[in-house]
């Protein structure tokens, strides 16, 4: 038997996203296996990473989650800053006001 054929087919079709398109998407945290695939080590690392203050992240329930900007920081990635002169570029994303 090829496997039961009622039972739902989990398939990752979803391309795996960088730390700088995490940034760029105004994601504010990523999970504990995006950060074990950006550091090439298994997920139960990440996480006793940052259980012992070296990574990061906290656990949210049942989830280790893990904070973009802080570990762009930590790496050394450029985050790009919103334009603060205007409340309105936070809200819209910084485009013309229209009147």
């Amino acid at each position: 038997m090829q496997g039961h054929r009622t039972l739902a087919q989990r398939r990752t079709t979803q391309r795996k996203r960088t730390l700088a398109e995490f940034l760029a998407a105004g994601e504010l945290t990523c999970s504990a296996a995006d950060v074990a695939r950006w550091l090439n080590v298994s997920k139960p690392t990440v996480i006793a990473a940052a259980r012992h203050g070296n990574l990061p992240g906290r656990p949210v329930g049942r989830q280790w989650r893990f904070s973009t900007q802080a570990l762009a920081h930590m790496w050394g990635l450029d985050i790009p800053s919103p334009d603060l002169s205007s409340p309105r570029s936070m809200v819209t994303g910084g485009g013309p006001d229209v009147a």
